[in-house]
């Protein structure tokens, strides 16, 4: 067999081959039963599927989902029956996405506020090709008996990083704070810290009097008072950022102005009432953190705190003074967390 009929028969041979491998995976699409809606398994609500929850702690949801057309979303939606209180969650996290066969299992909190009373809750499942399937049932979610001394609320937003601080933050649509609220010690009573890693999170400190009414403002009501305290986040080991891309942790407070009205200016300082904080992809898995607010022994203390001491060890001996709360919880940093 000459050189010209070889390279001839070759080309045959890479051709057939090469079509085969078209039709192969053109058969493998026209396999999928595009037709072929989820199946939702039995659906555990609340815990030992009671489809009771009570406000102020978190919603159980355990399933079995089979998509034949592959997972593209799953959707939940809970809201009052006869009242105007709403939620609405979404996941597309990998772990569901793109998948035939899951467990669903995921934890909600549901905020001590929400006012007791029967709800509606929906669970929807939507594949790749556009089918749905949804199981609803009825909920009920009874008062919280908690009396919340503090509250941490995180609500996730976007922005961008530069080193030790972020840029440009702005709120995101459609995003459901979650909290967790704190006894007059700083035990937490209700509620975790499910963090996405690279998620920028804007944490709002409360504190409440005998009667429920908010008196955080009484750290930072002017100037001369503000330059008396400062948050810091201890705990945890955490590996702090500092390039431009969300590897390592930031905690950076930033209110804006003072109970006066009269503007915040410059890093130096921010209290911590308000805070931004993001855990980073090189943090992920859980810590026991807990959220400092310090009163310095003077005023001039202040200045020396930098955005890069907020999870310093030895922060007591550094800054003199003393910490007048100490909120103690779990930080879970893990992908489709939110």
């Amino acid at each position: 067999m000459n050189m010209k009929t070889r390279n001839i028969n070759f080309l045959l041979l890479f051709t057939a081959l090469f079509f085969g491998f078209l039709s192969s995976c053109k058969k493998d699409n026209t396999d999928i039963p595009v037709t072929t809606k989820p199946t939702i398994g039995t659906l555990e609500i609340g815990s030992d599927n009671n489809k009771t929850v009570k406000a102020g702690t978190d919603l159980h949801l355990e399933g079995e989902i089979v998509a034949e057309a592959l997972i593209e979303k799953i959707e939940i939606e809970i809201h009052q029956e006869g009242g105007s209180f709403k939620f609405a969650k979404i996941y597309t996290d990998e772990k569901y996405v793109g998948k035939k066969n899951v467990t669903f299992h995921e934890h909600i909190d549901i905020p001590s506020e929400v006012p007791a009373g029967q709800y509606h809750f929906h669970f929807t499942v939507t594949d790749k090709a556009g089918n749905t399937t949804t199981v609803e049932s009825p909920l009920t979610i009874q008062a919280s008996d908690v009396k919340a001394s503090y509250k941490l609320i995180f609500t996730e937003v976007k922005g961008t990083v530069h080193g030790n601080h972020f840029h440009d933050l702005a709120d995101k649509d459609n995003v459901e704070p979650s909290s967790i609220i704190f006894d007059n010690t700083g035990k937490a009573l209700a509620g975790h810290a499910h963090l996405k890693p690279d998620g920028i999170y804007k944490i709002d400190f409360k504190q409440f009097d005998a009667t429920g009414q908010e008196i955080q403002g009484q750290y930072i009501k002017d100037k001369a008072t503000a330059n008396l305290y400062k948050a810091f986040l201890t705990g945890g080991a955490f590996v702090l950022n500092s390039g431009n891309s969300l590897t390592g942790a930031i905690f950076q407070p930033k209110e804006t102005t003072y109970g006066d009205g009269s503007a915040v200016t410059g890093a130096i300082e921010t209290t911590g009432i308000t805070t931004y904080f993001t855990a980073g992809k090189d943090n992920a898995g859980e810590k026991e953190v807990a959220f400092v607010l310090r009163k310095f022994k003077d005023s001039a203390t202040k200045a020396t705190v930098t955005r890069a001491d907020w999870n310093r060890t030895d922060y007591i001996a550094k800054y003199p003074g003393d910490d007048i709360l100490r909120l103690t919880f779990e930080l879970h940093a893990e992908e489709g967390e939110d």
